[in-house]
This record gives C-alpha cells, sequence and structure tokens, in this order.
C-alpha cells in the first residue's frame, strides 16, 4: 500500500497510543536541540544553493565568451595609405581604414617598367596588371591591343611570388565585340594560341592568376548602353573566357558613381561580391557588396618602384553587411530591408512588430565570429544578442551589428511606423535661378533638410531669362546641377533651343531626364538612351524610379507636344502611355507613383486613379490643386515663388496616401536664419555654383559672334529690325502645315485658312553697329529672354500694335499700309505680345527662344560665322536702315 498521502507511520502509532490512567502528567516543554540542528542545516543547505547559483552563473557567463566585441588597438598612422606597426592602414586623412586587409596597385604600360622587388619592400601585397584594352584588332588594320607591360608584369609578380589580377579595358558595344575581347584575354591568359601573326603565344606558359580577372566599364563608348545591356555584354564575356577553360574568380571594375547608378541593376548580381569599385577620396562610402577598393592615383609612384609620377593604390576590404531579415512577427503590413549602398533601412510598420537580422558572417561552429548587437535608442527599437529586433516606438534609431574582434561594423537604419517621402517639384522656373528674392539655393537648403525628401523639376523652366538665352539653356541645366536636382522631367516649352541641344546639354544634370510622351521623328522617346550625371546614368526617357527611406517612388510625365510641334516632336497618345509607365514601375518595384503633367496637358484624374496613380504634379495654369476621384493633384507652375510639397506617407497598414502643400518664397527666406548644417552646406555650395555662372555669363557675352559689315553692293538696306520681322515669317511659312493642323485641333472655329492675312512684327530691336559682334550684343539688340510665337488674333490689335511705331514689319510690308481684316495671323515674340491691346489671342505655334532663333539664322548665313553678316539690299526706298 502506497503511503504518499499517509500520515507518517510513527505519528500514526503514536497518535493511537492511550493515555495512561490517572490525571494527565505535566506537558513538557520539547527539547530544542534537535530543531536547531535542523534551522542550521536548512540554511546550509539555502548557503550552498546561493554559492552554486552563482558559480553556475559565473562559469555560464565564461562559456559565453565576452558581453560586447573587442576594442582594436590600431595605434597611430604610419602615413596616407600605410600600414603601422598593429598592421592597421591608414587613409589620407589619418583614419584608421579596418576593413582593409591587404594594399597592392595597379598598373598598366603607363606606369613603365616596375621594379617589382621595391614595390614588394614598399609594402605592395598583391597586383592588378592590365593585360590589354579592346579586342586583338584595333579597328584599323592592326593587331596590337595588348598592354606592352603586360608579359614583363605578369612574369615578375610571378617570380616573386606576388599575388595578381588583371583587367581588360572593354569598348563592347555588341556580342561579338565582348567575345572578340574575351577571345583576346585568352590569348593573354594562355589559355589559346593567337590566331594572327605577329601576336605573342602563352600557351608555353599559362599564368595562374590569384586575383579574379576584372572587366573595365567606364568608356565613353559603352555609355548609351542600358544596366541590363552592359550585364549581358558582360556575361558574353565571361562565358567565352570559360569556354576556354578558365575558372578563376570574375569581376567588374567601375567608379562609385557607375557602380551605383549602372551597376546597381540585379542583372549584375553574378559579378557583385568582386566589384572592384574606385573612388578616390578617404572613404569609400559604399554600404553594398564588393571586395576592393581603388583609393587613390597620386601615391608617389618611385616609393612604389614604379616609373610614372603616380600609381593607383587598392585595398582588398573585408566589410560585414547586412543581408535582411527572417522570422518576421507582425501585426500590419510587412516589414522591408532595403540597401540603396548609402545606407540599410529596416522598416518595422508597427510596435511590437519583430524580425531577425542577418549578416554576410558565418557562424562560430563554421569558423565565423561572433556578431554584437546594440541599438542607439531603446525606446525606438532593441535587438538582442541574437538579432532579433523589435519594434518599441515609432520614430527611428540606429542598430550596429559589430563583429568580435572589433574590426568591422555595419548600421542599419530603423523606421518604426508611417514614413513620410518628401517631393519638392519646382516649375515654370522660366530660365529664373535666382528672382532677387529667393534662389535655387534656398530650394536646395529645403532638400538638404529632409533627407528622405526628393527634388525634381516638372519643365518649363529651361528657357525665359536673358542669361539662359545667352547660354543656350545650360545655365539653367547648370543651376539645376549644383542644386542637386534628383530628376528632371522636361516639357515641351523646354526645346526652346532645339530638341537637339537639350538632350545633350541635359548630361550636365545631377538627376536623369524624363519626357514620356514627347517622341523624336523615327518615334523613339526624346530623352531615349540619354545620360546624365557627367555619364554615369542612362535612362530610357520614359520613366525613373527614386529611392527614398527605404521606399521607391516611380515618376512618368504627361506632356502635350502641341504648339510646339515644330520642335520636330510628337505626342504619344497619353493614356496608352500612362498604363505602360504604370506597369513598367511597377516592375521596377515602384510602391507609389507620381504623374507630372505639362502645362499643355488636362488631367484625367479618373483614369490615372484607375491605373493606381497616387498623385499629380501638373503646370497647367487651369488644373488647381484638390483630390479628385482619390488622386491628389498639386500645381507645381508656382517658379521660385511657391515650391510644391508633396508628401506621401506610407502607413503601417499598407497605405499610401497624398497630402499637397506649398512653400512661399517667403518662408524659404526665412528659415536661412535657421538652417540646419547639412542645409548650410546645400545653400552655400548652391549659391556659389550660382555666383560662378552669373561670372561666366560675363565672359559668355564677351564672346565674338561674328563681323557685321556694311553691304558694299547695296545702295540702301534694310534694316535689322526688318531683318528679324524677314526671320519670323520665314519660320511661319515653314511651318504651316504644322500651325494649320494645330489650329484645327484646338479650335474648329478658328477656320485658318490659306488666305489669310499673316504679318511678321519685331518688337524690342535695335540697330546693330558695324564690326564686331559679340554674344551680348546680339542679345542686347533683342527681345532678351522672349520667345517667338505664332498667334491668331484681330487686325484691330494688330493695327493698333503697327500704329505705336515701336516696331518693325519686313521690308516689303513696311511699304504699305496695313490691310487686315476680321481674324488675322500675327507672329512675334512674346514681350510685343504682352502690348496687344486685345489679349484674347490663340497661340498656334510656338518657336522658341528668339535670341537663339535669329542667332541660328544667322549662323547659316555666315558659314557657322567664317563669313561677314551683311543685311540683304532694299529694292526700293522704304523704312530700311538709310531710309
Amino acid at each position: 500500500m502506497e503511503k504518499q498521502n499517509q500520515p507518517h507511520e510513527v505519528y500514526r502509532r503514536a497518535a493511537a497510543r492511550p493515555n495512561p490512567p490517572g490525571p494527565n502528567p505535566p506537558r513538557r516543554k520539547p527539547p530544542q536541540g534537535g530543531s536547531r540542528r535542523r534551522a542550521i542545516a536548512l540554511a546550509a543547505v539555502c548557503v550552498l544553493a546561493v554559492v552554486l547559483t552563482i558559480v553556475i552563473v559565473v562559469l555560464a557567463g565564461r562559456s559565453q565568451g565576452p558581453t560586447e566585441p573587442a576594442v582594436p588597438d590600431v595605434g597611430e598612422s604610419a602615413g596616407a595609405w600605410a600600414k603601422n606597426e598593429n598592421g592597421f592602414y591608414f587613409n589620407d586623412a589619418g583614419e584608421v581604414i579596418l576593413a582593409a586587409t591587404s594594399k597592392g596597385i595597379d598598373v598598366s604600360k603607363y606606369q613603365g617598367q616596375v621594379d617589382w622587388e621595391a614595390a614588394r619592400a614598399a609594402g605592395v601585397e598583391f597586383a592588378i596588371l592590365r593585360c590589354g584594352y579592346g579586342s586583338e584588332w584595333n579597328g584599323e588594320g592592326e593587331y596590337n591591343q595588348d598592354d606592352e607591360t603586360w608579359e614583363y608584369n605578369a612574369d615578375e609578380c610571378t617570380r616573386l611570388g606576388i599575388p595578381f589580377g588583371t583587367y581588360l579595358y572593354s569598348y563592347a558595344t555588341t556580342e561579338e565585340q565582348a567575345r572578340l575581347e574575351a577571345d583576346h584575354v585568352a590569348r593573354l591568359l594562355g589559355l589559346k594560341a593567337p590566331d594572327h601573326e605577329g601576336l605573342a603565344d602563352y600557351t608555353s606558359k599559362p599564368y595562374q592568376l590569384s586575383l579574379p580577372v576584372y572587366y573595365d566599364l567606364e568608356d565613353a563608348a559603352i555609355t548609351g548602353l542600358f544596366p541590363e545591356e552592359m550585364a549581358h555584354l558582360t556575361s558574353v564575356f565571361f562565358e567565352q573566357l570559360e569556354s576556354y577553360g578558365y575558372t578563376g574568380e570574375q569581376g567588374i571594375y567601375a567608379s562609385l558613381n557607375w557602380t551605383r547608378a549602372r551597376l546597381s541593376d540585379p542583372a549584375f548580381d553574378p559579378w557583385r561580391d568582386n566589384f572592384w569599385i574606385a573612388r578616390f577620396n578617404s572613404t569609400l562610402g559604399y554600404t553594398g557588396a564588393y571586395t576592393m577598393w581603388q583609393a587613390s592615383y597620386t601615391e608617389p609612384g618611385a616609393s612604389y618602384g614604379v616609373q610614372s609620377e603616380t600609381v593607383d593604390i587598392d585595398f582588398v576590404m573585408e566589410e560585414l553587411r547586412v543581408t535582411g531579415f527572417t522570422d518576421a512577427k507582425v501585426s500590419g503590413a510587412e516589414p522591408s530591408f532595403t540597401n540603396d549602398t548609402y545606407q540599410n533601412i529596416l522598416w518595422l510598420p508597427n510596435v511590437k512588430d519583430k524580425v531577425t537580422m542577418t549578416t554576410d558572417e558565418v557562424t562560430e561552429k563554421e569558423g565565423g565570429q561572433r556578431v554584437f548587437w546594440q541599438t542607439s535608442d531603446e525606446n525606438v527599437a532593441t535587438v538582442n544578442k541574437k538579432g532579433v529586433v523589435t519594434a518599441v516606438g515609432e520614430g527611428s534609431c540606429t542598430l550596429t551589428a559589430t563583429l568580435a574582434d572589433g574590426r568591422q561594423s555595419v548600421d542599419v537604419t530603423v523606421r518604426v511606423g508611417p514614413v513620410d517621402v518628401t517631393i519638392y517639384a519646382t516649375g515654370n522656373l522660366r530660365g529664373t535661378a535666382d528672382n532677387g528674392t529667393v534662389s535655387l539655393a534656398d530650394v536646395a537648403a529645403l532638400h538638404a533638410d529632409d533627407p528622405d525628401s526628393i527634388l525634381l523639376d516638372a519643365g518649363g523652366s529651361v528657357q525665359g531669362a536673358a542669361n539662359t538665352s545667352l547660354t543656350g539653356g545650360m545655365d539653367m541645366l547648370s543651376s539645376m546641377n549644383y542644386a542637386g536636382y534628383d530628376l528632371q522631367v522636361f516639357g515641351a516649352s523646354d526645346l526652346a533651343f532645339g530638341a537637339e541641344r537639350l538632350v545633350e546639354d541635359a548630361a550636365v544634370t545631377s538627376g536623369p531626364s524624363i519626357a514620356s510622351t514627347l517622341q523624336n521623328e523615327d518615334g523613339t522617346p526624346l530623352f531615349y538612351r540619354s545620360t546624365s550625371w557627367s555619364r554615369n546614368r542612362i535612362t530610357n526617357g520614359l520613366q525613373e524610379v527614386v529611392q527614398r527611406a527605404g521606399k521607391t517612388i516611380g515618376f512618368f510625365s504627361l506632356e502635350n507636344a502641341g504648339v510646339y510641334a515644330h520642335a520636330q516632336v510628337s505626342t504619344a497618345e497619353q493614356s496608352q502611355i500612362a498604363s505602360e509607365q504604370v506597369a513598367a514601375l511597377r516592375a521596377k518595384g515602384a510602391q507609389a507613383i507620381v504623374c507630372v503633367a505639362g502645362a499643355e496637358t488636362a488631367v484625367d484624374a479618373e483614369t490615372l486613379a484607375g491605373l493606381g496613380v497616387n498623385a499629380v504634379l501638373t503646370l497647367n495654369p487651369d488644373e488647381a490643386t484638390r483630390t479628385e476621384h482619390g488622386l491628389t493633384i498639386l500645381n507645381a507652375a508656382g517658379g521660385l515663388n511657391s515650391v510644391a510639397a508633396l508628401t506621401l506617407t506610407f502607413g503601417t497598414d499598407g497605405s499610401i496616401t497624398a497630402a499637397a502643400e506649398t512653400v512661399a518664397a517667403a518662408s524659404l527666406q526665412a528659415a536661412r536664419s535657421s538652417l540646419s548644417a547639412d542645409a548650410q552646406t546645400a545653400y552655400d555650395s548652391t549659391a556659389t555654383g550660382l555666383t560662378a555662372l552669373a561670372q561666366g555669363d560675363e565672359s559668355v557675352r564677351a564672346q565674338e559672334l561674328f563681323t557685321f559689315e556694311e553691304n558694299a553692293d547695296a545702295d540702301e538696306t534694310i534694316s535689322f529690325g526688318n531683318f528679324v520681322a524677314e526671320v519670323y515669317l520665314a519660320y511661319a511659312e515653314g511651318s504651316r502645315d504644322a500651325w494649320t493642323a494645330q489650329a484645327a485641333l484646338q479650335d474648329a472655329a478658328l477656320a485658318v485658312t490659306e488666305d489669310m492675312t499673316l504679318t511678321a512684327v519685331a518688337g524690342g530691336v535695335s540697330e546693330l553697329e558695324y564690326g564686331a559682334v559679340t554674344r551680348g550684343d546680339l542679345l542686347d539688340a533683342l527681345p532678351a529672354g522672349a520667345r517667338l510665337q505664332l498667334v491668331c488674333t484681330t487686325a484691330e490689335a494688330v493695327s493698333q500694335l503697327l500704329d505705336t511705331g515701336s516696331v518693325a514689319e519686313t521690308y516689303d510690308d513696311s511699304l504699305v499700309p496695313y490691310y487686315g481684316e476680321g481674324n488675322v495671323l500675327l507672329i512675334t515674340d512674346t514681350d510685343t505680345l504682352a502690348n496687344l491691346s486685345d489679349q484674347n489671342y490663340t497661340i498656334l505655334m510656338d518657336y522658341g527662344d528668339v535670341f537663339w532663333d535669329i542667332r541660328m539664322n544667322i549662323n547659316d548665313r555666315t558659314e557657322n560665322f567664317a563669313q561677314p553678316f551683311v543685311l540683304p539690299e532694299a529694292p526700293q526706298y522704304g523704312a530700311g536702315r538709310n531710309g
């Protein structure tokens, strides 16, 4: 019988014993000794338990290792790019480069014959040798594109045991060219025999590379390739090289700007871990995957055994990288992790959301190091030793992961709660970068004060002021570059200096250029394959995505060429374009989409909202800021008087909302007194650039254009005003079909007919002096910043204008009275149109900048200004130069 639930046996027996007869015996105090012993024993057990607990905790702590990463003893700098006695490299600013594990040099024939023993003695631990450039054939009948120092350098590095890799400078724009370049490398490595006489044969001593073959992508010839095309050619190159038996590492060399703007495409993922990135700076500032940094090109050559004055310095880099997260436990929208190569961003939409961060460090069991995590603000997010991040409160903080030895660490920006991305948009600047109250420096400061913001120009900004007339719009494009615009959207009015010039000059801008519905004569987008940011970025001219705050925002534009059809552009069907661009942007990962609508475009809110567009920035003066069909529409045509501010909010439930505001010039001006450090830097930098442009304009004004001489063969000549009016008339006559069609499109009631009176009038024109004519002289003789337009107006308005005597007609028209009746056609400049008594006119055609139109006409007449310019003879006495 079990006794666990029974009274103790002894106790049972005692309880059953009968009391003796007689009175009860006196009670006795139980003896104390036994209880004391039990108490002492119990206390001893407790003390022992505490001691054992402490011992266990201590031993457990010891078994877990340190609780924080080590602090490396980096020592003192041994000089720029040198290794000190503690084994650490330092940059030219005296700062330690913790991720650098070895230093090398890259050389070609331009370094002459390298003394590799001296190089090794100088601390060179590896080398990257140029083997050649392009294919075997130079395109001119010779096979001589080996680097002439390749064999010597490769032999010496092999003899001395210096690890080396190689690179080929590429020009390939076709698959065939890429294969031929691979053939070239294969021969130089000794993997194939020469195909032509006179080429060196290395098959008897094939070279063993310790480092990759790098495909050097930087030449101007390949800037017109889209990233996916460039990646495809890279794949073709390496596949061909592999066909000859190459089994080594494959890498790509490019500048930091190219790496970010072009090589960020997923098509380059196969080579991402072997990127060799050039940035000549104290730091690389790149958070993506790579293995080598070309850090300097100015180190003294003599110090490294090379004959050239300077030599390139390279470092093998081992950076800790965050690769993403796993085990998400969320209550609303899905969290996200992004790396735009500037920073890592983790978005946790809601409080209590959890994820486990991952890095590229292998586990300790696999020979890796322990990763230590810490947070900058536990009120926003916490992180435990296993990298589990928990959202605590809305805001942002920084997580830092550090390896146990302290040499490698990486930061992750954590955002909890809704995320705002504000798009600041200028538009209709009309060539004005500084209106006397505020300038683009204020706009740059506004943008810089919010690192999550995007700055774009919505169009209508290239032309409209004297300085832009003088420089063909380059001043405005350069101004936007100084201000750091992320995107330029060009409208048809920006073609004032010609489509070809705009596309070419847009390459100086800091952001890509788009004009989704404007097409060249061959049907391609106007900015198809155009480049920007000094050739670092290429666009298809249709749409672009911009990443901010871990979010991807897509942009496309709608514009009606309309009255600008003379510029040899046409307008694609807008609803179709909108549908295609939204689909393309979604394919690029766009989470929110913004449409930029031009001045001639009516916003179809229902269609755009149905396509999933989140907001519209419009330049149409007839479009008010509003919300329609759930679509936020913000007018951005305020110039510098008001900057549009469109804020996209990415909600915790996955929703995206848009809010429309404007920032008035007075607010921009008032903000100058309290700019943040970043905003002040942006303001000062932009203001300096604008000042430099203004100073440069003075030298441009002084440039001689042509020589103006008397017409020795003429008794009388027409006036310069007559000449300008005749140029105007020629523009109108030369585009009659275009403006006739445009008139019908705009208003069938206009009934523009062949017999309608057409008059050309030149206002604001002064006579030129004989002799050398500078750009400034010609600009001052014309209505600077004005546009040439053909309009339909009333004969009465034209007659009243002529009666003022302040304008010039063509010479023939100046000889007879004005005879127009009813509705008539007038071609003149916009300054003169502003003085018409009847402002209810209809624009049929816009021919761009007046100064540019006249300048180019004189250019054609004088064979590119090589011949003197003379005014035509006046066939009979009239209101000419001497009449």
